[in-house]
């Protein structure tokens, strides 16, 4: 298949270079794990946190209705890969919840719309948009919202997911992107991070963060996004491998 030759590609080139960067834990111990035979290191490099969503001021202002964000990948086909059906059936019986997705290829509203409503989302409690491309749309959309979900089964890392919290909003993430593995190693980070594709352990998730009042929901993340910060620093990891290089 494609993503086997991808993947055979991949080993070649890593076996070919003389240092091997992987970006977040889950990629760099899966390249660990597959290099292990001809004695190659993987070098960590998780992203920290992004200075120019860290300058959004989140207002915090009570909502009447919750709303909840997703992140499209681009595919339609890629729908329960991306772990949208377990995000939408997780709300689906939170009546005061709106859902925006971002990230809806041209021409494909449609599809995407009837995927949600398939999974019990009124038609009238899902709005879907195209892709968020520049740091002026996805600030705007940041400030909409109430809450982040990454669901994704099989996501590398999750930038999505790093620049919500960098822009100080509540995130959940799957178990399975390489940031939900990176927020679980922080202070209070695994309260945001779930290891499961039950619904209704997601449903309890949202719940537990949208019940609190807004305002205390935001500097709980800012508390986190600073440990994140901490754990892991830019100029740190920068002087680390750099050093490994030389």
């Amino acid at each position: 298949s494609d993503l086997e030759q991808q993947h055979k590609t991949e080993i070649e080139l890593c076996q070919m270079a003389d240092f091997v960067v992987g970006v977040g834990p889950k990629i760099a111990e899966h390249f660990r794990s597959c290099l292990h035979f001809c004695g190659k290191d993987v070098f960590e490099f998780t992203p920290g946190v992004f200075v120019d969503f860290a300058a959004i001021q989140l207002s915090p202002y009570v909502r009447n209705h919750g709303k909840v964000l997703l992140f499209g990948q681009g595919d339609v086909e890629d729908f329960e890969l991306e772990g949208f059906h377990i995000a939408a059936r997780s709300i689906a019986h939170l009546n005061d919840i709106h859902v925006l997705f971002v990230g809806v290829p041209d021409g494909k509203c449609d599809q995407i719309l009837h995927r949600f409503v398939n999974c019990g989302i009124p038609r009238n409690r899902i709005t879907v948009r195209g892709n968020c491309s520049n740091l002026e749309s996805l600030n705007k959309v940041f400030c909409e919202v109430d809450l982040v979900l990454m669901p994704s089964r099989t996501e590398g890392f999750g930038f999505t997911g790093l620049a919500a919290l960098s822009a100080g909003l509540p995130v959940i993430a799957s178990k399975n992107s390489g940031f939900g593995e990176a927020l679980s190693r922080i202070k209070f980070g695994s309260s945001c991070v779930i290891d499961s594709e039950d619904p209704s352990v997601w449903t309890s998730a949202i719940k537990g963060i949208l019940k609190r009042d807004r305002e205390s929901r935001l500097d709980e993340v800012k508390a986190m996004r600073g440990s994140y910060a901490q754990r892991y620093s830019w100029s740190e990891q920068c002087e680390d491998l750099l050093e490994k290089m030389f």
